[in-house]
């Protein structure tokens, strides 16, 4: 029994660190797109041929 409880702590503490690692793997791919959004959009406005040339 005493085995038992010890096994499952540990898979407790690795689904929690493999959770963790998840989620900062999330917002990193979340803050990725966001960029990529953002610089794909300036392209497009830079080369939309209605823009304005100085």
């Amino acid at each position: 029994m005493y085995w038992f409880l010890l096994f499952l702590g540990v898979v407790a503490v690795w689904l929690l660190v493999l959770a963790l690692l998840a989620l900062k793997l999330w917002g990193q791919a979340k803050a990725l797109t966001r960029e990529l959004v953002a610089a794909q959009s300036k392209l497009d406005a830079a080369q939309s041929p209605d823009r304005v040339r100085a």
